[in-house]
Formats: structure tokens, sequence, C-alpha cells
């Protein structure tokens, strides 16, 4: 009975000390990059993604293979605070004009596409901080980092945030 509350108790000591290390708080350093959700791998163009810079501001980029999307990307500013993500919406790049088409066959992700459309930056009228999104369970493991934004998986893909041309 001793032998197996003491190998018991070796158990529960392991699994919070591995616990702890992939719950790690994440700070404004590890924070800034270029962050991709789902995968650590890079195609032929970055899925949707966060850029965090060192300055506190960010730009969120939405899923780009998606050709009707309206809303491009929201740029804003950032804090962090208690495992929380505070973001501050400031501006929004849309699509706008153009018309939709039939996608291609073979090329084209979606069936319809925007053709002839303009990009333009929106201002947020009266911005606000918006409610937390709340970081959990970040893995730092031979100097790569990952993490869960309100339970969707991001990898930092690139420690320079600039990498995306563009923001």
């Amino acid at each position: 009975m001793k032998k197996l509350l003491i190998m018991f108790t070796v158990v529960l000591l392991v699994k919070s000390h591995l616990y702890a290390q992939t719950d790690l708080p994440i700070s404004k350093q590890n924070l800034t990059g270029l962050w991709q959700i789902n995968s650590p791998r890079v195609g032929n163009g970055y899925a949707e993604c966060f850029s965090f810079f060192g300055d506190g501001t960010f730009v969120y980029q939405y899923d780009p293979s998606d050709d009707t999307r309206v809303i491009i990307k929201l740029k804003g500013k950032y804090r962090l605070d208690k495992g929380g993500l505070y973001l501050t919406i400031l501006s929004r790049i849309e699509r706008v004009g153009g018309k939709i088409l039939t996608g291609a066959g073979g090329t084209d992700e979606y069936l319809f596409v925007y053709d002839n459309d303009k990009m333009k930056q929106v201002p947020e009228t009266a911005p606000k901080e918006l409610d937390p999104l709340i970081i959990t369970k970040v893995n730092m493991v031979n100097n790569k980092i990952d993490f869960y934004i309100n339970n969707r998986h991001y990898y930092k893909v690139e420690a320079d945030p600039n990498k995306i041309k563009n923001q």
C-alpha cells in the first residue's frame, strides 16, 4: 500500500510539472512575431494569422484563400494581462467594388470569387477594448512556441512580424 501511495504521489508530481511546462505565461517579447492557425508549416502563403509587433500593435489576417470575404484584415493595438489578450480594433481592410464571378475550377478554392475589387482601409468609429481572448496551453520546446487563443491552436512561424507584405 505504501508503494502504491508513493507511486501515485510521483505520478501526480510529474504530471503537474509537465502541465506547468505547457501552460507558461506568454510575454510580449515571446508574443512578437507571426502566428499561424493550425499548422507550423507555411505552404504557398500564410493561413489565418496574427502579426504581433513589439510596439503593442497587431494585424489579424483572415484566411486569404476565401475570395468572397469582405473584411480581409483587422489592425489595432493589444495588451497582455494575466493570460488575457486584450485587443482594440483601430481599422479594417475591406474589399470594395468589383463583381462576383464563378471561381475557376481546379485553381480557386471557392465556387465564387471577387473580380476587379479594391482594398480600402476603414477606420473603426469609437474604438474600444474588446473582451479578452484567453491564451492557454503555451508550449515552448526547442525554440518553438505554440499556444491556444480561445481554444484555437496558433503556431509561431516567424519571429519577425513583418514577413507578410503590405500590412
